[in-house]
């Protein structure tokens, strides 16, 4: 299972000072000027950058860091939710030094996930008071919550990374991993539209758990029967085939994972086997968690090892006996009712188009771990049958 651990290329790669940082070249000036300003001890208004996903926005950040000598103290706006985080952080922004003397780099990431009433104030306070340099990332600077933030920061946008620089990037990285025969660096960095770190973990996953004939992320072949897919994983002693079995479906990982839990018992005769593969799938389920939590969403590379390789990794030897597999019992009785794939439909697309992905992710990471908090619900906007319905579907 050593592969299925592998440290995942984004931080195995990630750039150290800011003329690593691919793309951006305006940015990357702009926040250069601002820190060497801190560094003549010229008090600079907070930073809040902007932009997709994946673009490279916290990598220029702990780049900055390292690149000044600056002690970087991280935190996810999804962590400020008791008064006691808060003031911790107030408490390092408000100090004049570090522990040694260097300056403080106060990143707030994610500030999109803030959505509780007293959690905007609060970080608006840290801004106002702060004695170091406080950066705050954001996807949509313009959504209408942040609106008391943009008038206290300098805004500097970061857009997607052209995809000329992106294949650079990957083919650079393929060197270091001595697979200088990357024939599909230039599709993958087409694929991802932008999204670098989507493009380097497409690119491990090609590298690393390739069979023969490197398929690229994205580009489907044909359509698979689920049916064949739960063979796949069930069946085979190779990780790569494991990974890769739920590249051809419609399906979302979520809901193929559910067909995996109903029929790893019928298929595996071991009682240890059947323990470790739900082990596994328990922990694919703490990542997923993860990934709704702070949006790090190139945790999905582990997602899929960990849920489908691990499964498939659980048995000595693969079993040579036909066995009908059985359709979920959970699936059944939602795909029983119109009225219930309506409402899975219309949620997944309420709570995509606040986290920015599509709305077969929504369904596959962050249906299943999503608050149903008072907040939570006028966030997304979902109505009682909606959240209603959300809870007997992802109940455990």
């Amino acid at each position: 299972m050593v592969k299925v651990l592998e440290m995942l290329w984004t931080q195995k790669h990630k750039p150290r000072k800011l003329a690593e940082v691919a793309g951006n070249e305006p940015a990357k000036e702009e926040v250069k000027k601002w820190a060497l300003d801190w560094e003549r001890n010229k008090v600079q208004k907070p930073l809040l950058l902007w932009g997709p996903t994946g673009i490279g926005k916290t990598a220029l950040v702990e780049a900055l860091a390292l690149e000044v000598g600056w002690d970087l103290i991280e935190t996810n706006a999804s962590d400020l939710r008791d008064a006691e985080t808060i003031q911790k952080l107030y408490g390092l922004s408000s100090a004049s030094k570090g522990l040694f003397g260097e300056k403080r780099l106060i990143l707030i990431d994610e500030i999109d996930s803030a959505f509780d009433r007293g959690e905007i104030p609060a970080i608006t306070k840290i801004l106002k008071e702060s004695g170091q340099p406080v950066i705050i990332i954001a996807n949509d600077v313009w959504s209408q919550k942040l609106a008391g933030l943009r008038t206290s920061c300098k805004l500097i946008e970061m857009k997607g990374v052209n995809a000329r620089t992106v294949t650079d990037v990957l083919q650079k990285i393929a060197v270091k991993e001595k697979n200088s025969e990357c024939g599909f660096a230039a599709e993958i960095a087409k694929n991802n539209k932008g999204d670098l770190r989507g493009a380097i973990n497409d690119l491990q996953a090609c590298v690393v758990g390739a069979v023969e004939g490197n398929v690229v992320p994205s580009a489907r072949d044909r359509e698979e029967s689920v049916f064949e897919a739960v063979r796949h994983v069930l069946k085979t002693m190779i990780y790569g085939e494991a990974v890769k079995a739920a590249d051809n479906l419609d399906e979302d990982l979520e809901t193929f994972i559910k067909w995996l839990e109903e029929n790893i018992p019928a298929e595996y005769e071991k009682s240890e086997e059947i323990a470790e593969a739900f082990d596994w799938l328990s922990r694919g389920d703490v990542f997923r968690g993860r990934i709704y939590r702070r949006q790090y969403y190139d945790l999905l590379l582990y997602v899929r090892a960990l849920s489908l390789a691990g499964v498939a990794l659980s048995k000595k030897e693969t079993y040579r006996k036909f066995t009908p597999y059985k359709f979920p019992s959970i699936i059944r009785e939602l795909g029983a009712s119109k009225k219930n794939r309506g409402l899975l439909d219309s949620i997944a697309s309420k709570v995509g188009s606040k986290t920015h992905v599509s709305k077969k992710d929504a369904k596959e990471v962050a249906l299943p771990f999503m608050p149903l908090s008072k907040a939570a619900k006028e966030y997304y906007g979902l109505d009682d049958e909606e959240t209603a319905f959300i809870k007997e579907l992802f109940k455990s």
